[in-house]
């Protein structure tokens, strides 16, 4: 079963997106509260998909995607902020940011990011397939 890492400190007000997400993937959740705890998880789990709260406090979320991808390249993220859009785009330009989610995710967003990473793995077999 998929791996997926919530990374916040205030992941307990992130149940309604939780719920949502692992229904919606039948994943795996593992929830940490620090970007450090984040990694270690990752290093061991190669999770699909790492949620990230701007809002870590150890590590900045770009910081912790940087490092992620080290681990594996084909780790996807996503990135709980409330910076502006465009602030945020430019911020995390290059890093292969799925999706901006509200700094307190909802159960509507995680349905989106659901979609999003379906779309995903229904590119990567088309192309594994040709």
């Amino acid at each position: 079963m998929p791996t997926i890492i919530l990374a916040s400190p205030r992941v307990d007000r992130w149940q309604a997106f939780s719920d949502t997400l692992a229904a919606g993937i039948q994943a795996d959740i593992i929830t940490v509260r620090t970007g450090a705890d984040a990694l270690e998880a990752a290093q061991r789990l190669r999770p699909q998909l790492v949620v990230i709260d701007a809002e870590l406090g150890d590590l900045t979320a770009e910081d912790l995607i940087r490092r992620l991808l080290g681990i594996d390249a084909m780790i996807n993220t996503a990135v709980a902020s409330a910076e502006a859009e465009a602030v945020f785009q430019e911020e995390t330009e290059g890093l292969g940011i799925l999706m901006k989610l509200s700094p307190l995710p909802t159960s509507a967003e995680a349905g989106r990011l659901v979609e999003c990473l379906g779309q995903l793995q229904g590119y990567l077999k088309m192309i594994h397939t040709s």
